[in-house]
């Protein structure tokens, strides 16, 4: 019987443990975010956004097909 109480205690532990830095790791890519997002603040304050050069739109590449309707063909008609 010892020997469950210790696996459900190292569990417990663990499980702790793994929550702990999974909070650890959110609230550092929130701080990541949030800095990201007040350089850019600081950038866009300063001009840097206003003359972005616009980028030429790639054409579709779609062949023009017209689906045939009347089904598959076998040969000629009679």
């Amino acid at each position: 019987m010892p020997k469950s109480k210790n696996r459900k205690d190292h569990k417990k532990k663990v499980a702790a443990r793994n929550l702990q830095i999974k909070h650890a790791k959110e609230k550092y890519q929130k701080m990541q975010h949030e800095m990201l997002m007040k350089l850019i603040e600081q950038e866009k304050q300063k001009g840097l956004f206003d003359n972005l050069p616009s980028v030429p739109s790639i054409p579709s590449v779609v062949p023009n097909v017209t689906p045939n309707v009347d089904g598959p063909s076998f040969g000629p008609t009679i």
